[in-house]
């Protein structure tokens, strides 16, 4: 029994060891005279937290610092904050959220990821257009967001999880991916999207394409089937498309399979609209 609790004790102190180093994000605040920012805000932070990042309430920020960060510039908060990210053991990576307004009636969402102990720029991502400000379009979006950051940390060297085993990985397996009605433009950029945001693909390969729009890809992916399920809704949500209107998905064991009529067109700026 001694030896258990010993051992118990030692667990738990390398637990609390463990939170103590791990890295975690802090929101800038959100515009509060625009409403799309503030709910792709919002929509950011709980896709983080679905994916498992440590995200930093900004209300213990401001007890740690007893100051407020409402209406401060990001320049500020760095002045405001580093002195205290400094102190730290972990990081503390300052991440900021908006829409950039261009010639295309179309905003472009966007993030820009600071670390407060260094100063830099550690990370910086862009997502489709946002076509429309209806709910769903901007879950997207932020969900793209959080997977591309969660990617760009990750390979930077940034813990962020909130255990050792993350919450959409697993042990790597082979995954069928197809596309029917995609033609050969949307297919590579749904599969670029794929790749460069979607945490756990370790590689993906082209199996087979017996005509220009159909396709088979085999994914090497520690993600659950039903996670990159999600991920792969909410991308079809960005271009546009409704589900069970313009494509359906199908899932059958390590299966899944993206279909459309040719005729709807997806949206990626590579292949026009």
């Amino acid at each position: 029994m001694k030896t258990f609790i010993i051992g118990l004790l030692g667990s738990i102190f390398l637990s609390l060891s463990h939170a103590q180093a791990l890295d975690s994000i802090l929101l800038a605040p959100a515009s509060t005279k625009n409403m799309p920012v503030q709910r792709l805000h919002y929509e950011f932070e709980a896709a983080l937290l679905d994916i498992g990042v440590s995200v930093k309430s900004r209300m213990f920020i401001e007890n740690e610092l007893e100051q407020s960060l409402n209406n401060t510039s990001i320049t500020d908060i760095i002045k405001i904050a580093r002195p205290y990210a400094v102190s730290m053991p972990d990081h503390l990576i300052l991440v900021q959220v908006g829409l950039i307004e261009n010639n295309s009636p179309y905003p472009d969402p966007y993030l820009k990821a600071i670390d407060m102990k260094t100063g830099e720029i550690v990370a910086q991502s862009t997502t489709l257009p946002l076509l429309d400000a209806n709910s769903n379009s901007i879950a997207a979006a932020a969900a793209a967001l959080a997977r591309s950051l969660e990617k760009r940390l990750d390979k930077a060297g940034y813990e962020m999880h909130i255990s050792d085993i993350k919450p959409w990985g697993g042990k790597a397996h082979l995954l069928r991916l197809s596309f029917e009605g995609f033609d050969g433009c949307e297919q590579e950029a749904a599969i670029q999207i794929i790749e460069d945001e979607f945490p756990g693909i370790v590689n993906i390969d082209l199996e087979k394409a017996p005509n220009h729009n159909y396709a088979i890809y085999q994914v090497n992916t520690t993600a659950q089937t039903q996670r990159i399920r999600k991920w792969l809704q909410l991308m079809m949500v960005e271009t546009g498309l409704r589900l069970g209107t313009d494509y359906n998905i199908y899932v059958n064991n390590q299966t899944i399979r993206i279909k459309k009529p040719d005729v709807v067109e997806t949206f990626w700026f590579q292949c026009g609209f």
